[in-house]
């Protein structure tokens, strides 16, 4: 048996995934509102959002008003 096999002992058949924070819930409205101003109809929105395990309510919200 080859060491370097995925069927060779004490391998590990799980992928080492690196850490990743999870995003902000504002990182997720402006992902919202980016998919949103990009995609090509509402069902495609809809699709994209869906892939992305984002949904159209985290992109609600009134803008927070800028300083003048």
């Amino acid at each position: 048996m080859n060491v370097h096999s995925p069927t060779a002992s004490g391998h590990s058949p799980k992928p080492v995934v690196p850490y990743t924070e999870e995003p902000t819930p504002e990182q997720r409205k402006r992902a919202v509102r980016a998919v949103a101003s990009s995609a090509q109809d509402a069902q495609d929105c809809a699709d994209l959002l869906e892939a992305l395990g984002l949904s159209p309510e985290e992109g609600r919200g009134i803008p927070a008003q800028r300083s003048q």
